[in-house]
Formats: structure tokens, C-alpha cells, sequence
């Protein structure tokens, strides 16, 4: 890393404290229940200070650089009786102390309606981002892309422990990057039924059985494809320290165009969180899936991944978070590329650790350090990219 990095994130700390301290003050907090009875508001702004090593995460000829992102948001909650509508918002302004052709602005928003009646759950969930962190960990580097997920769904209880679902998604995905837009903006549908069996108050294990289908925008490229998925799993908290939103099942996949391949196989999803003391929270999250790809011919891989993340509160006002994770990305075709011919397969690690300190009640400070590192049997697909940041947040 650079001379002085962690100097400078270090002295970045006290600039963010007196920004924060200057344009905020406890007495802004919107409490605005004794207008509208169950609707609170509370608005936070976060300063960071990072330095990341490989900005566009290359295998050589890396620039780093100094980050300055400026993140303000609000979040609002609304109970009326069983009932419950939220939504947020928050902005990261991104300006680089050198690669200032980089500076950008993501934004991200969601929102989520839920009616709960005496023997019927309606839920209604939207979530969107604009951002320049690439979905997925076959691209690499800042590339701006647009996500937005309509979720609906609905649960009727047959008895107290059993019950019938509905529940359907449509993601659209979309990429300033028109070489990229070309392969893969497209737009993701699935709908499905599900059984459900509340084997405690606040758990569930469910059958799921739901049919996708995948339309891309490029007229030019038929990668066009189907899907039929079968899902179990658990949701809820099984225990007062044991909670789950696993699920596991099989995909099969009819593609449009014939010359292409689909993907039959094994999918799972979801955290498992477990409370190991009253200062140690342990949470494993999982995932194997296909994903688009940009690589040659290919027009997926399928990536498994598992990372856990250790909580410890070490005091009441100080906590340390570590995660560790990796996973493989393996792809469906062979391909000609650095002087061989080869079914491209990529290995990947994040290792990092985060110290948080809440000075205030509405005040925090951190301290984090993240590593990447992408390994790949072709050469130039391989980086490691090392990121500090330190950071000061307000919320109400």
C-alpha cells in the first residue's frame, strides 16, 4: 500500500467528527408520533475515509487511491395496528483524491408494505439501487449498473400451523456500459406457490415450487431461457438464539436458442444466524446460483459461495466484526484466452475485520480493513485488491 495510508485514514476521523458534529445536533430527529400516532423518521449521515490498493481490480499495474464518499439517508416506519409500511434512502457521493474521472454518485432506495390479517400475510417489497459496484464477482472494478426488485407476496393460514403462499419477483437489471448492456440487461421474472408449516410461533419450513423466466434486452442475442426451481427451507427464529433464512433445491433450465447451454442443478440460498453467548453472534451466509456472464461465448456461470461473519461485543459500546469468505465461479463453456483453450475457473477469498465504537447513542465511529483476492487458471482474471476505511455515522 502507499506510504501514509493509514495515517491519512487516521486523520480523516477527526475531519469526519467535525463535519458531523457541526451540521448535526440531536435536536433534528423527526419525532413525529405525536402528530401521526406509530410513524417514526430518523435521518442519518455517515462520513468515510477509504483507501482501497487496485481500484479496477487488475492482475497488474494497479492504482490505488483515497476515497472520500459523503452518505446521507433517511429512514421512515409506519405501524398501523398489525400493519407496517417502511422505506429508505441514501445516497454515497464518491469523490477520489487522485482518479477524479471516477467520482460518481450511487443511490439506492426501498420500500416495503405489510398487511398482516387475521389469517392472511400480504407483503409487498420494492428495492433499487444505482451503483457502481458491479453485481456478481465476474466483473471487476467501478461499472455502473441499475438493479430494481418488485416483490409481492401473499401467505393464507389454513390452521394456526399451516398455510399456502403465492409469491412472484421481477428484477431488471441494466448497465451504462453498453459493451456489457448488450449481453446481459435483461429482466428476471419468477412466480411460484408455496406450503408452509410453522413448526414453532416464529419459524417456518416450507415447500416452494416456482417457474422463471428470463427475457434479455439485446434483440441480437437469444439467450433467452426458462426455468423450473423446487426449493425447502426454514425462515424465522427457531429459537431465542437460532435464526434462518436458508433454502436449498434444484433447477432445471430450457434455454431459446438451442446452441446455448442451460443450467441443471443444485441452487441454495440464505443466512443461518446463531447467537453463540451473550457477546458472540456467529451468521453464515450461503449461495450457489447462476449467474450472467460477460466471458467469450459463455452465457452463465455458476458461483458457490460461503462466507461467516463473528460479532463480539466486547464492551457495551464497543464491538469487533470478522468475516471470512470464498467461493468458485465455474463456467459453462471452454474458451480461447491467454494463449490456451480452457473451462475458465475462478477461485475467490474476502477476509476483513471491523472495530465500531458508539461514542454517542446517535454517534458512532469505525474502523474496518477488507481484502479481496480473486484467483483464476487464466492469468489475467487474477487480482487482490486491499481496502481501509474509517468512518463517523450519525442516525436519530
Amino acid at each position: 500500500m502507499r506510504g501514509g495510508t493509514v495515517g491519512n485514514i487516521a486523520s480523516g476521523l477527526p475531519i469526519c467528527l467535525l463535519v458531523l458534529a457541526v451540521s448535526w445536533t440531536p435536536a433534528i430527529a423527526f419525532d413525529l408520533g405525536e402528530w401521526i400516532p406509530g410513524l417514526k423518521v430518523s435521518p442519518f449521515l455517515s462520513q468515510k475515509v477509504d483507501y482501497e490498493s487496485n481500484i479496477f481490480q487488475v492482475p497488474s499495474h494497479s492504482q490505488g487511491d483515497e476515497i472520500f464518499k459523503t452518505i446521507p439517508g433517511l429512514v421512515g416506519d409506519y405501524t398501523f395496528g398489525p400493519h407496517s409500511l417502511s422505506a429508505g434512502y441514501r445516497a454515497e457521493i464518491w469523490n477520489y483524491d487522485h482518479l477524479t474521472s471516477q467520482n460518481t454518485v450511487n443511490h439506492f432506495a426501498l420500500g416495503e408494505l405489510r398487511l398482516d390479517f387475521p389469517r392472511t400475510l400480504l407483503t409487498l417489497h420494492e428495492d433499487f439501487a444505482r451503483t457502481n459496484i458491479p453485481p456478481g464477482t465476474e466483473l471487476t472494478g467501478p461499472i455502473e449498473s441499475s438493479t430494481n426488485t418488485l416483490r409481492p407476496a401473499a401467505e393464507y393460514r389454513l390452521t394456526p400451523r399451516f398455510g399456502l403462499g403465492l409469491n412472484y419477483s421481477w428484477i431488471h437489471t441494466a448497465f451504462t456500459n453498453q459493451s456489457i448492456a448488450t449481453l446481459i440487461d435483461r429482466d428476471d421474472q419468477l412466480a411460484g406457490t408455496s406450503v408452509f408449516w410453522h413448526f414453532v410461533p416464529k419459524a417456518s419450513l416450507f415447500l416452494n415450487y416456482s417457474y422463471g423466466w428470463t427475457t434479455f434486452a439485446s434483440s441480437s442475442d437469444n439467450r433467452n431461457y426458462t426455468s423450473q426451481n423446487v426449493t425447502v427451507g426454514l425462515q424465522g427464529d427457531m429459537t431465542p438464539k437460532l435464526s434462518s433464512s436458508f433454502r436449498v433445491g434444484y433447477t432445471r433450465e430450457d434455454v431459446a436458442n438451442g446452441s446455448q447451454s442451460g443450467y441443471n442443478g443444485l441452487i441454495m440460498g440464505g443466512d443461518t444466524t446463531y447467537k453463540l453467548t451473550e457477546r458472540i453472534t456467529l451468521t453464515l451466509s450461503t449461495l450457489r446460483a447462476r449467474q450472467e456472464s460477460t466471458f467469450g461465448t459463455n452465457a452463465f456461470y455458476v458461483t458457490s459461495t460461503a462466507t461467516l461473519a463473528a460479532v463480539y461485543q466486547i464492551l457495551p459500546k464497543l464491538s469487533l466484526t470478522a468475516r471470512l469468505g470464498g467461493g468458485i465461479n465455474n463456467y459453462s463453456t471452454k474458451q480461447f484466452a491467454d494463449g490456451m483453450t480452457a473451462f475458465r475457473q475462478d477461485t475467490f477469498i474476502l477476509a476483513g475485520a471491523v472495530a465500531e465504537y458508539d461514542i454517542q447513542p446517535w454517534l458512532r465511529v469505525g474502523l474496518e480493513y477488507v481484502r479481496i483476492s480473486r484467483d483464476s487458471n487464466f492469468p489475467s482474471f487474477r487480482f487482490v485488491d486491499d481496502r481501509i476505511s474509517g468512518r463517523a455515522t450519525v442516525q436519530f
